[in-house]
């Protein structure tokens, strides 16, 4: 493939990315998906407190 067509594409595939994220809505957090990050940050926390 051609430097040409894979900066085409990469282009595209940028502006579809923009494009979509600007066209659809930000899917809120729900709160169990809270609740997980909420577990892994207090795992890494007491993780790193260790000697």
């Amino acid at each position: 493939m051609s430097l040409r067509a894979c900066l085409f594409l990469g282009l595209l595939t940028g502006l579809l990315g923009v494009g979509l994220r600007l066209a659809l809505p930000v899917t809120p957090v729900d709160a169990s998906y809270r609740d997980v990050l909420a577990f892994y940050r207090a795992l890494g926390e007491r993780w790193e407190g260790r000697p």
